[in-house]
Formats: structure tokens, C-alpha cells, sequence
């Protein structure tokens, strides 16, 4: 079993990504934020108590989706391989895009498989209630599972984006590599995982309270379809894709370790 520092994957991740920003940063802006950002505002309805309406935003999601495997493929070949070019690390994503999203589809159908039953024994159990409080505890001990279930199986397929970046296999090779890779960091994983989400979520927040009320002294508050809204949605983008950059890039370096990187120095 091979040792995990995540304070050095860190470190050479922060290192990478000062040292690198004008290259890595415009690919999950371009390919992953800026595609959510449009939706985003293309979904907006006139109203908050509307649903959105089909419309262009529905031409974009597959463009997102797209942009989201090819980005994060790039960024980690760039990780893994400082030096190389922006061009070559597209190809690769381009490449190897189709693995990792059959991966990702393959584990969507097992969670379907399991999650049908326990849904329908749920709703079943609501259905027959007539108390609100009792149809209220179905739907968030439902919720718990689903968030056990996620936490028990995240850290275990952390390393599928590395594996599809740097290893020619199919999708059942990456999951079975990730697993492979991660048997014994179980728990150091995990609460990476879980520190890594609640500092994402409070920057992003503070972020956008603090840009939200800078835009909105000038501009007015953030309504739908308006200017403020708009700036906000894109102010918020710039600042996913720092976030991203940083999550692909530990994960790479971290990837680096578990299967046997040499030890130099690739970031002194």
C-alpha cells in the first residue's frame, strides 16, 4: 500500500496552480463554469414562482456535461505532467472523455438499482401515513441514506478522473483501478472529501454575499434577467473555477502518490 500525504498533494496543488493560473485556470471556466453560468441565466423565469421554460439552456446542459469530463481530464494530464501544452491536454480529454463518462453511467445505474427499491418502500410507507410529521421523517431518513451511501463510495472513486487521464483503460478498468488505489486511505480520503466541500461552500458563499451586495449598490438587487444577476452568476463562475482547479489538481497529485509517482520534486 503505497503512503498518501494529503498535505503534500496540497502543497504542490497550490504550488501548480499559482505557478500555472494563465494556463489552467481558463479550461474549467470555458469548458465547465461558464456553460453552468448561461444556464444558469438562460433558466431564469420571470417570475421565482415559475418553473423554467424549455429553451436554449436545454442545447447548453449537453455542452456542460461535455465540457465538465473533457476539463477535468485536461487539467489532471496537466497536473500529472507539467510542461505539457493546453492543446495536447484537450486532446487527451477529447480522447478519453467517452471512458469516464461510460464509468460515471455505470455507477449512476447501480445507485438506480439500488435506490428504486428503497424509494418505492418509502413512498409506500408515506402513502399509507396520514401523519405529515411521519411523511416528513420518511423523506429525510430517505435522504440520510442517500448521503451514507454517497460518503461510503465517494472517497473509493476519487481516482477515476486520474485513471482515465493517465491510464489507457475502459470503464470497468477505472473503476476497479480506483477502487484498487484507494483500498487503505479510506477514512484520510473521506474527510478530505468532507473539509474540501465545507471550505468550498463557505468561500463560495462569502464570495458571493460580498460581490452580491457590491453589484447590487450600482446595479440593484440580483432579479431575474437583470444586470446584477447576471455579473453575480458570472463573478460566481470565476470563482468555481479556482475551486475546480484546485479539487482536479489535489486529486491528480494525490493519484501521483497512490500509484507509485517518482518522488521528485515536480513543482520546486
Amino acid at each position: 500500500m503505497a503512503n498518501l500525504s494529503i498535505t503534500t498533494a496540497w502543497n504542490e496543488t497550490v504550488e501548480f496552480v499559482r505557478r500555472e493560473a494563465g494556463l489552467v485556470l481558463p479550461i474549467p471556466f470555458l469548458l465547465m463554469a461558464l456553460p453552468g453560468a448561461l444556464m444558469q441565466i438562460l433558466m431564469q423565469p420571470e417570475s421565482p414562482t415559475q418553473p423554467p421554460e424549455a429553451g436554449l439552456w436545454m442545447l447548453i446542459l449537453p455542452v456542460g456535461i461535455l465540457g465538465s469530463f473533457v476539463g477535468s481530464i485536461a487539467i489532471t494530464w496537466l497536473a500529472l505532467r507539467p510542461g505539457s501544452s493546453v492543446g495536447e491536454s484537450l486532446q487527451v480529454g477529447i480522447r478519453r472523455f467517452f471512458m469516464l463518462f461510460v464509468a460515471y453511467l455505470l455507477i449512476m445505474i447501480a445507485f438506480v438499482i439500488v435506490m428504486v427499491p428503497l424509494v418505492m418502500l418509502f413512498a409506500g410507507s408515506a402513502m399509507t401515513s396520514a401523519d405529515p410529521l411521519a411523511i416528513i421523517g420518511s423523506a429525510i431518513l430517505l435522504f440520510l441514506i442517500i448521503i451514507v451511501i454517497a460518503l461510503a463510495i465517494a472517497p473509493r472513486l476519487m481516482m477515476m478522473v486520474p485513471v482515465a487521464s493517465a491510464e489507457n483503460v475502459g470503464p470497468i478498468a477505472i473503476l476497479t483501478r480506483s477502487w484498487e488505489l484507494t483500498t487503505g486511505h479510506y477514512w484520510k480520503l473521506l474527510g478530505f472529501v468532507i473539509l474540501f466541500a465545507v471550505g468550498a461552500i463557505v468561500v463560495s458563499m462569502v464570495v458571493a454575499i460580498f460581490f452580491g451586495i457590491l453589484v447590487a449598490i450600482p446595479a440593484g438587487p440580483p432579479e431575474p434577467r437583470s444586470t446584477s444577476l447576471i455579473v453575480v452568476t458570472i463573478i460566481s463562475a470565476l470563482i468555481q473555477s479556482v475551486i475546480t482547479a484546485l479539487l482536479v489538481t489535489v486529486i491528480a497529485r494525490i493519484y501521483h502518490q497512490l500509484s507509485g509517482g517518482s518522488p521528485e520534486k515536480v513543482f520546486a
